[in-house]
């Protein structure tokens, strides 16, 4: 971890709606770079845009960038993540429902029960929601 005398503080300004802020950058992260350094400044770090600004060796900026999109993580729909060892069973497996396997036993209940994987599994929509084909043979014996 750096100390706080490793580090430089910058005034950087929003290149959409002009919102300064100082931060403090690692004086490594410039010294690993050959000419320019590109730093991504994410959304609510300054103000509520998301944007680049482009740093020389001498911690000058030398410019800024407005990013015209910004791929956003399917499963994360801005929810905070939860402290895992407050979740229960049933948040866990909400949560991560499409990597848990088929015959994981410790959420077998779930599994047999869970219409987005019966879907996703038959890829058609299901018309009747308790068929026990409709899932892998870990479902056949939970009856």
């Amino acid at each position: 971890m750096e100390s706080l005398r490793d580090c430089k503080k910058l005034s950087i300004s929003c290149p959409i709606c002009h919102t300064k802020k100082l931060i403090e950058l690692p004086s490594s992260i410039v010294d690993k770079s050959k000419e320019l350094t590109t730093i991504s400044i994410p959304k609510d770090k300054v103000c509520n845009h998301h944007f680049q600004f482009f740093l020389d060796k001498n911690f000058i900026i030398r410019g800024y960038q407005k990013v015209d999109y910004e791929l956003k993580d399917q499963h994360s729909n801005n929810k905070k993540l939860r402290n895992p060892t407050k979740m229960t069973l049933k948040e866990i497996y909400d949560e991560f429902w499409e990597y848990i396997s088929d015959d994981n036993i410790e959420f077998r209940d779930f599994i047999c029960d869970d219409i987005k994987r019966k879907r996703n599994f038959n890829d058609d929509v299901v018309d009747k929601p308790n068929e026990i084909e409709l899932l892998p043979h870990v479902c056949k014996n939970s009856e």
